[in-house]
């Protein structure tokens, strides 16, 4: 079953009817959320804008920026959590992601208990540790430029994929493996079962390492490619004519909870 895919619905039944689980169920355990609201000035992110959308196969978030002014001017500001949820990556991830956080969050809808992760990158500090459960609205960061290299923004994702993580050659890369942020907040600010303590999946993602420093921009990413000289390297003294295989350093980032 694939991790984005609600749990079965007698789990959030019993959520709501309070008759408690099994503690081995989950390796962690975070509140659940009692609504969304936008990463920058929230709730409903006054004197914001949206300077790039969502788009499949392409964009897979949306860029966040101050209104009134240059992309300099968003340097340095406040990044709030969407939700209430489990901080499962807050680090520097390099390549083209920089400081990253990614927010993994539960809520009640439809009386099934359902999953998401928010990623906010670029930034220029993170706020927050692995492992750690944040609130609605709870600074987690503030707005970079990735070390520079690009004008300051915020570069937001939300994944129905928990597998995703910063690799975005996981899953889709269309509306099966995301959701479109903004969509997705404004079609949920308000849910009932809020602040209910549920076992939440851990984390397991494959990261760009110093030797691999994969890009997000590019498709096909973290993927080795073919040589294209392989057809004229001369064959081994042992006439084998096999070539051993290097081993990956692509590391998978797993929070131990």
């Amino acid at each position: 079953m694939p991790a984005f895919r609600p749990i079965i619905p007698l789990l959030a039944l019993a959520l709501v009817l309070g008759t408690g689980l099994p503690s081995s169920f989950g390796q962690a355990i975070s509140p659940t959320a009692d609504g969304f609201d936008f990463p920058v000035a929230p709730p409903n992110a006054d004197g914001y804008y949206k300077s790039r959308g969502f788009r499949n196969n392409g964009h897979l978030g949306e860029d966040w920026l101050v209104t009134d002014g240059s992309s300099a001017k968003s340097l340095g500001r406040p990044v709030y959590a969407t939700g209430n949820g489990l901080v499962v990556l807050a680090r520097d991830i390099h390549a083209s992601w920089g400081n990253v956080v990614i927010v993994r969050h539960a809520w009640i809808e439809n009386r099934s208990l359902h999953f998401a992760d928010s990623l906010y990158a670029h930034l220029d500090r993170i706020m927050v540790r692995e492992n750690q459960t944040v609130k609605r609205g709870q600074q987690i960061g503030t707005i970079g430029n990735n070390h520079g290299m690009y004008p300051a923004h915020l570069h937001f994702e939300v994944h129905k994929d928990l597998s995703i993580g910063v690799n975005h050659q996981q899953g889709t890369r269309d509306l099966r493996s995301y959701w479109v942020p903004t969509d997705f907040i404004n079609s949920r600010r308000k849910l009932g079962g809020g602040g209910r303590n549920v076992p939440t999946p851990a984390a397991n993602f494959l990261l760009p390492t110093a030797d691999h420093p994969w890009s997000f921009h590019l498709p096909g990413f973290g993927k080795k490619k073919k040589s294209s000289s392989t057809s004229t390297h001369s064959k081994s003294k042992t006439g084998s004519g096999k070539k051993k295989k290097k081993k990956s350093s692509s590391k998978t980032h797993s929070a131990t909870n």
